[in-house]
């Protein structure tokens, strides 16, 4: 393979009728004492690649895999604004002497570390398919300057993790100056301009597919006909926050059961978390019947995404205690990987069933059913006619006095089964807030963040648990077989580093605690809901 250095790309783009445009703009160049010699034809694919956030993208970077008559390389480029139609951007491209299997296993080690510098601890996708007729020449202006002129037809389609789409041709023109100055391609630019006045591109092949295709980064939204309002009654504010949730929960399940990337499972298990959490809170606003159901069927589902994200957590923090333990080699890091692997597959393989099994169809047909039904007056459940401006002071002051109450005991006996229940009223806490704050702005917002950065902390003290534990685990099962003494070493190494963690984490959680249940946040609990109560 050859790496080539980061260059200037500077090209000329526009969009052309068709393919008969390519003798007349041949033709004219060649009247206006352009010297136009033919090349040969390429057919390129192209795979361009990126997170389910397109994490690469919002870091204005794309990443393409490119098939060029049978010749393989990666582009690295930055993508920038096309002004007056002549994009100019970095590249650098890397030709290899074999096609890569799969593209997202980035075969050239400085590529790859330059890209999970901005996606880790993401996984790569193939996003987008180009295809692309080129035909090629190479021109040169009256003054001497070079370029290479391509006639382009490309075609679009989609990911088939989703949706599989196609979207209508392109036909483009583009002029890559090779030497010369780019006053040079500017003339160009305009002399075509004045005869054809074909319109300048915009928009860059990607771009224009991901708007053809319609595809977008994979966001949660709320739409504004699920946001919650302080007019709301509680049980039709309770069905938007589990619609959003529920929308959000199959759009995971796809890439959850192709193991696609590590965020699919986590996602998912964050939506049961929130919709059982918003059930449990507010239970009283429906049928308990429905509850139950729901209930246990959300904590089914959550079990079983949360035995497989627990692993992927562990998978994740390998590459940290590389960094932190001098014995632990790449070697080392792959042999534990491929333990850690191996056990995940018995979690996986019990998820993915479950998303594929009757019981998990039954759920959905029955939230769907659930959340289209009218929400009607029931003498038995008179919590939920109330407006959200009545339910949300007590709801939010109950959990958060929940809270208080909690870290007396927790501070009073600092085990980990205390921090442990501490991070669940935590938890609990975030998700009212989050459920119930909308209507009231940005009011709430230095709390919430306050609350998450506990509940991270805790989170990650709670991690150190499970390390111990699957340490433990992995110890017992090579009892009495041939291992490495270093690899035993190294899990022993991990295995302190976790009491470490856990040690610094309580330390952490003191100061944030400390900050958060200063009497500053009662005072400003009470303030916004006396301004609310006045408003109203």
């Amino acid at each position: 393979m050859s790496d080539a250095p980061k260059s200037i790309e500077i090209e000329l783009k526009f969009i052309i009728p068709g393919s008969q445009a390519e003798a007349a703009v041949v033709e004219y160049l060649s009247a206006n004492k352009y010297t136009v010699d033919k090349m040969s034809l390429l057919k390129n694919v192209d795979i361009y690649m990126d997170t389910t956030d397109w994490a690469l993208l919002k870091n204005k970077l794309s990443l393409r895999y490119r098939l060029s008559n049978n010749t393989a390389m990666y582009t690295m480029k930055s993508v920038n604004a096309i002004e007056d139609g002549i994009a100019k951007r970095t590249e650098t491209e890397i030709v290899l002497k074999k096609p890569a299997h799969p593209p997202t296993d980035i075969p050239i080690k400085a590529l790859r570390k330059q890209v999970n510098q901005v996606i880790y601890p993401r996984k790569l996708m193939e996003q987008i398919l180009i295809r692309t007729n080129r035909r090629r020449y190479m021109v040169t202006s009256p003054e001497g300057a070079r370029f290479e002129l391509s006639f382009d037809t490309s075609s679009f389609s989609s990911d088939a993790l989703f949706k599989p789409k196609r979207a209508s041709q392109l036909h483009q023109l583009e002029a890559e100056i090779m030497e010369g100055p780019e006053s040079a391609l500017e003339t160009m630019a305009q002399l075509l301009t004045d005869k054809f006045n074909y319109p300048k591109a915009t928009q860059t092949k990607l771009e224009t597919a991901m708007a053809q295709l319609k595809v977008q980064p994979l966001v949660k939204k709320v739409p504004d006909n699920l946001k919650v309002n302080l007019d709301d009654r509680l049980d039709a504010a309770l069905k938007k926050i589990l619609a959003v949730e529920f929308h959000w929960l199959q759009e995971q399940l796809p890439g959850a059961i192709s193991d696609r990337d590590p965020e699919f499972v986590h996602q998912a298990r964050v939506s049961t978390r929130r919709m059982r959490s918003a059930l449990i809170l507010f239970h009283s606003a429906l049928p308990e019947s429905t509850v139950v159901y729901f209930e246990e069927r959300l904590k089914w589902l959550g079990s079983l995404f949360g035995e497989v994200r627990d692993l992927d957590v562990f998978m994740i923090n390998l590459t940290g205690y590389k960094d932190m333990i001098e014995s632990f080699s790449k070697e080392k890091r792959k042999t534990l990987e491929s333990l850690v692997v191996k056990q995940r597959r018995i979690p996986l393989k019990a998820l993915s069933e479950a998303l594929k099994s009757r019981r998990f169809k039954n759920f959905e047909r029955r939230m769907t059913k659930f959340l289209a039904e009218s929400c009607l007056d029931c003498p038995e459940l008179p919590l939920g006619a109330k407006p959200i401006r009545e339910v949300a002071p007590p709801a939010i002051t109950q959990k958060f006095d929940s809270v208080i109450e909690q870290s007396k005991k927790t501070m009073a006996n600092p085990k980990l089964n205390e921090f442990h229940a501490l991070r669940i009223q935590m938890k609990r806490l975030r998700y009212t807030f989050e459920f119930l704050a909308p209507p009231y702005g940005s009011a709430f917002n230095d709390i919430i963040h306050r609350t998450v950065e506990i509940q991270d902390c805790l989170g990650e003290l709670q991690d150190t648990v499970f390390n111990q534990k699957l340490i433990k685990q992995i110890l017992n099962d090579w009892q009495g077989k041939l291992v490495d003494a270093d690899l035993i070493f190294v899990l022993g190494e991990i295995y302190q580093f976790q009491g470490e963690i856990a040690r610094e984490r309580q330390k952490t959680f003191k100061q944030l605690w400390e900050h958060f249940c200063a009497e500053q946040t009662t005072d400003l609990l009470k303030q916004i809901f006396a301004e609310q109560g006045r408003v109203s």
